[in-house]
């Protein structure tokens, strides 16, 4: 299409919308603006004015903003433009006509990219307009929409590349308007900060290829500096680079040189463009200057060395320290240096976070400070484990944030959490046990179930059948522990974790449900054995007994979890609930980059041939699975669930079928997440602590609410159980490197 055919439909629609004599004296007084009609990727931008300011100069008859008419291209639709850059068009009204109007997904609708126009794909349906603009009620699905990547699970982008990368990936965006969306965007090369050069690693003068990144986060561990160029500039070198653009874990794209300056020859960049090296965060070189500061005013002999080393296991962990971050891990480092000089000692500063330390417990459950990792690495990171570290820590820490979100609501009914709460049931962290984020009785026993597979002897005799068999009293001896904290006798109770003061707090206020678990750990002749979701607090530690090479039982974690639940909750659907999700933490809690989202992870541990998922109970497990999880891998508009929908909310299917439903679709969204896991009938602290786990394996720490993770009570005792475990089965395992130490922090049963 021309621009003159352009022009003619515009001034069609002028005619149709204010009469025949649009432009004559005594019309309107409207026309198109010729000289501003522009080329843009939608298609061809009509722009008209008065013809008062067009003609006759009078700029107090301007429209303002200039409204602008798109004629798309090929098939010569008419949208309004967006009065302001980046928002979306939207097509034009006729008077006395009925219209349909698009519903676009947000995901799209808020990303600013409107000059790349409204894809179809990203058109959820539409909505009909009567005459009078009063909408009526009748609606039309599109078949073509598919859920954006946000929705789906995909990592949430942190900038404007990353999501021209993702739009692309889920067929948001042609490959045109994914280019003519790149050239507005930077991306970051490693630069040797002494040399000022790249290295051949990432560039192959062979091949003219470079290798460029998103963002500073996703570059290699070991790189600390960069360059910043847009992909414009590239684009017009005499040899213009092949890009590999490294979008981030899920998110990597090829773009030739020359179908780069082909777009920009046709669509050239407005922006100002940006050239510029720099450095990452940690090799600032300001922070040098707070660490002689430091060391001069706390005394030490010389200052301590920019966090290079800390930055490099943040980065491999999929996160980057921020510059303030970075300056507080210079004052920990400070610190520690300084709490390890002789008499006197300045004693602790009152604010370890204050000053780049956080609590660690030595093997007497005494509290001793650390470096502050900020929930982004492990300072014993090996790298040789199957799980990755940070998202151990974060199921754990997760699992404990979600059961605290719904102590204070278990077991109420939905009419009766909005009679308390207000008709949007629970907003905020909710006072439970006396005050917001106190952990409760399925958080202390998920600490001690943990330490029992720490501590059972099966990791340093690896093929004793003996050793394997002892775990079942290994879990008894956890849970009469647990016991002793909440008021049993116990006699000569051991490890470091019973000896921590602020667990010896009850928070089960049923007598009889001590009893209960009490003779099930004791193995009473009076026991009897216990139903219901409870069970389902074994699977996450089970899992963690194959992260490494050689830490698995002979039956792997199935054998695990069926020892683990069946102290005390021998029944079929309990233990094939837990082994169920203890195969979906094994999933999620992987050591790569990426993680799949749950409505895709749920389904895939089924496998038909397996004799062992035969059975009534794996047959409801499916079902419960198929009612609980949206499907977002097809074209169409999905069903989000409503947990409240799933069963009744107290058996062990529905609690984990309500926490499935709570998460899928929303593991970009942590806050409205944690609040469907709780705002339900039955057991929200359970179902809050299972979406919360599997929320915190995908996210790490760094992903949960920090606004109520900072209110979470014992949260580094949480995460140095979640450490301890994760090395424990990691190939470099502490049980070898620490020997006696580690043999005293955790004896054996």
């Amino acid at each position: 299409m021309e621009s003159a055919e352009a022009v003619a439909k515009v001034g069609q629609w002028l005619r149709a919308v204010h009469g025949p004599d649009v432009s004559e004296p005594g019309g309107a007084g409207v026309r198109v603006d010729h000289e501003k009609v522009l080329r843009i990727p939608e298609g061809w931008s009509v722009p008209y004015n008065t013809t008062a300011y067009l003609d006759e100069g009078h700029p107090e008859k301007e429209i303002f903003p200039p409204p602008s008419v798109i004629v798309r291209e090929p098939d010569g639709e008419l949208r309004q433009a967006h009065p302001h850059p980046g928002g979306l068009s939207i097509p034009v009204a006729y008077p006395g006509q009925e219209a349909w109007r698009e519903v676009v997904d947000p995901e799209y609708s808020k990303a600013g990219l409107g000059e790349l126009g409204v894809p179809l794909q990203a058109v959820a349906g539409w909505v009909k307009v009567a005459a009078d603009g009063v909408q009526t009620g009748e609606e039309r699905e599109n078949p073509e929409y598919g859920s954006g990547p946000i929705r789906r699970g995909y990592p949430k982008p942190d900038n404007r590349t990353e999501t021209l990368l993702l739009f692309a990936s889920v067929g948001w965006l042609t490959r045109e308007q994914l280019l003519i969306g790149l050239l507005r965007c930077e991306v970051y090369v490693p630069l040797d900060l002494e040399t000022g050069k790249t290295s051949r690693f990432y560039f192959n003068e062979d091949r003219g290829e470079l290798k460029v990144f998103s963002s500073t986060k996703h570059l290699p561990s070991r790189e600390h500096g960069y360059w910043k160029v847009d992909l414009a500039t590239l684009a017009g070198f005499e040899s213009p680079p092949n890009l590999v653009i490294n979008g981030g874990p899920a998110t990597f794209e090829d773009v030739s040189g020359a179908e780069l300056a082909e777009i920009a020859r046709r669509f050239p960049r407005r922006e100002a463009h940006v050239d510029v090296n720099g450095r990452c965060p940690e090799a600032e070189e300001d922070l040098e200057r707070v660490a002689r500061d430091t060391a001069v005013r706390m005394g030490l002999a010389k200052p301590v060395e920019p966090p290079l080393r800390a930055a490099e296991l943040a980065r491999r962990r999929g996160f980057e320290l921020t510059v303030e971050e970075c300056q507080k891990t210079v004052l920990g480092e400070s610190w520690l240096r300084r709490l390890d000089l002789p008499e006197p000692s300045p004693g602790r500063p009152n604010d370890l976070r204050a000053n780049g330390l956080a609590t660690t417990y030595d093997n007497e459950g005494r509290p001793v400070p650390r470096l502050d990792t900020f929930g982004k690495y492990f300072e014993h990171d090996n790298t040789h484990a199957r799980f990755g570290w940070q998202r151990v820590a974060g199921a754990y820490v997760g699992f404990a944030l979600g059961e605290a979100m719904g102590a204070a609501v278990d077991r109420l009914r939905l009419d009766e959490i909005h009679n308390l709460y207000g008709p949007d049931g629970v907003t905020d962290l909710p006072v439970a046990f006396d005050q917001p984020g106190r952990i409760g009785p399925l958080t202390q026993r998920l600490l001690f179930y943990t330490e029992a597979v720490i501590r059972s002897p099966h990791r340093e005799k690896p093929e004793s059948r003996e050793a394997e068999q002892q775990l079942g009293s290994v879990v008894r001896g956890a849970l009469q522990r647990w016991l002793h904290t909440q008021g049993a006798p116990l006699d000569n109770a051991d490890g470091w974790l019973v000896k921590v003061p602020e667990l010896q707090v009850r928070r089960t206020a049923d007598d009889a449900e001590l009893n209960a678990w009490h003779a099930l750990a004791t193995v009473s002749p009076h026991s009897v054995p216990m139903r219901g979701p409870d069970a389902l607090v074994a699977a996450l530690p089970s899992a963690m007994t194959v992260s490494g090479s050689g830490s698995a039982l002979s039956g792997g974690s199935r054998q695990a979890v069926r020892t683990l639940a069946g102290v005390t909750h021998p029944g079929e659907v309990e233990l094939v609930a837990a082994t169920y999700l203890t195969s979906v933490f094994e999933q999620a809690l992987t050591g790569e980059a990426f993680s799949f989202p749950v409505w895709n992870l749920s389904r895939e541990i089924f496998d038909d041939a397996d004799p062992r998922q035969s059975g009534p109970v794996w047959a409801d497990l499916k079902a419960m699975v198929a009612e609980s999880v949206p499907f977002f891998g097809k074209n169409g508009l999905p069903a989000l669930r409503v947990p409240e929908l799933i069963g009744d909310g107290l058996g062990t299917l529905p609690v984990l079928g309500r926490a499935f439903a709570a998460l899928s679709g929303f593991e970009n969204y942590p806050e409205q997440a944690l609040l469907r896991a709780v705002n339900h009938s039955g057991r929200s602290a359970l179902t809050g602590a299972l979406a919360g786990a599997l929320l915190g394996a995908r996210t790490g720490i760094p992903g949960l609410p920090q606004k109520w993770l900072e209110q979470l009570e014992l949260r580094y005792l949480i995460e140095n159980l979640a450490s301890d475990a994760f090395w424990h089965f990691d190939r470099q395992s502490a049980l070898n490197q620490l020997g006696q130490e580690w043999a005293q922090r955790y004896p054996r049963w």
